[in-house]
């Protein structure tokens, strides 16, 4: 069996769609943490449609914890199939994914977050990766919490990243502890 990559478009069959755009002319747009099944049938499908008229929202899929789904998104060309069930099944590729970061990957992944062209930070991840306490609020005895406020420059949840991304991306004379607004 061939695997499924940018070469090996071209060869699948009639009944396979493909995507409307290049993959190969798609920047990072998104950077999406928890790239699992719910993120590539749904956000990712969506995304796929929009990057057919406009190449700057490519989605950059993070995973902090496991490789698995980076790694098989990187062997191909972070391509893959979504088969539709219905009364009418569908198959179509998906070629949303602009990049795809593992675990280990932290400077790849700070370099991103820091990039003008990156305009949203999005997750679907498990309630366990929110790291809350039983009332909904930031559990700051949480472990991944824990080592985040002690290392803020090599964070361990998404809640760490999402902060370090979002003061990477502070505008000049902005200060964490204040509220401020980018100018552009």
């Amino acid at each position: 069996m061939t695997r499924l990559s940018r070469a090996s478009l071209a060869t699948l069959p009639d009944t396979v769609a493909r995507p409307g755009h290049t993959p190969e002319a798609i920047r990072t747009g998104i950077v999406h943490f928890g790239p699992g099944a719910f993120h590539r049938a749904h956000q990712a499908a969506y995304v796929d449609r929009l990057l057919d008229g406009d190449p700057r929202w490519g989605i950059a899929a993070v995973s902090l914890r496991s490789g698995s789904t980076t790694d098989a998104l990187k062997a191909q060309d972070g391509l893959y199939t979504l088969a539709v069930i219905d009364r009418e099944p569908s198959t179509r590729i998906i070629a949303a994914h602009s990049d795809a970061i593992g675990p280990g990957e932290g400077a790849r992944l700070r370099k991103l977050l820091a990039s003008p062209e990156v305009r949203i930070a999005t997750s679907t991840v498990t309630e366990k990766g929110y790291c809350l306490a039983g009332d909904g609020s930031l559990d700051f005895a949480h472990p991944d919490i824990v080592h985040d406020l002690q290392r803020p420059a090599e964070p361990a949840s998404v809640i760490g990243w999402i902060v370090a991304g979002l003061g990477i991306a502070a505008p000049p004379g902005c200060r964490p502890s204040r509220c401020c607004a980018a100018t552009t």
